[in-house]
């Protein structure tokens, strides 16, 4: 009869508990709509960041409940939330993912596109940011840029499955009309939400 090695028994256990981790249950999300109060976030063209998060949380909420989950967002107004404050919101209910939305910016206007971040070793965080990130640009045409682990701040501080989604660069002339339109962040929130939804069904 075959006899696994140490060696093959510690691969096997580590394959056991990363599948157990990329295949957590949640029941509820954490919507962060990024900046807000005296941090307006980027701003150019005449938007303003921190007002364009925030309709689009309003807009995933919506969704998320339809689909039988429980929602939070960090704020519902023009207020200013500490990071470490957003985070906790997620930490103190098991079963909670975080999802942070923002919009970006760089001084080379000729950059535009959409990318997910996450917690850099977070098997979890990159399991839902890559659901989420092939989810975006699905229905509209728009540059991929990927996944990408980043030291953020507000990943660090939330203990649960957490990603960042910058959603376009309003910075580019042609990506902020976009950006700036209702139909736009209606279907991003929709996309946000499948991917959402996909990762729940892992």
């Amino acid at each position: 009869m075959y006899r696994p090695g140490i060696l093959q028994f510690l691969m096997l256990a580590t394959l056991f508990f990363n599948t157990v981790e990329a295949s957590e249950e949640f029941t509820r999300v954490v919507i962060d709509p990024g900046h807000g109060g005296k941090d307006p976030g980027s701003t150019a063209f005449g938007l303003v960041e921190k007002e364009l998060t925030l309709d689009l949380a309003k807009r995933l909420e919506k969704i998320l409940i339809g689909a039988g989950l429980s929602t939070e967002l960090t704020r519902r107004d023009d207020s200013y939330i500490e990071l470490v404050d957003r985070a906790e919101m997620a930490n103190n209910t098991p079963g909670t993912i975080f999802v942070s939305l923002h919009f970006n910016a760089h001084t080379d206007r000729s950059i535009s596109g959409t990318e997910t971040l996450y917690w850099p070793g977070s098997e979890t965080g990159r399991e839902l940011a890559s659901y989420i990130q092939s989810e975006i640009g699905r229905r509209l045409v728009t540059r991929n840029r990927g996944l990408k682990p980043e030291r953020l701040k507000v990943l660090e501080e939330t203990k649960s499955t957490a990603v960042l989604i910058e959603c376009g660069f309003i910075s580019n002339r042609w990506e902020s009309q976009r950006c700036g339109a209702e139909w736009f962040r209606q279907i991003v929130a929709e996309e946000i939400a499948q991917g959402i939804l996909r990762y729940r069904k892992l």
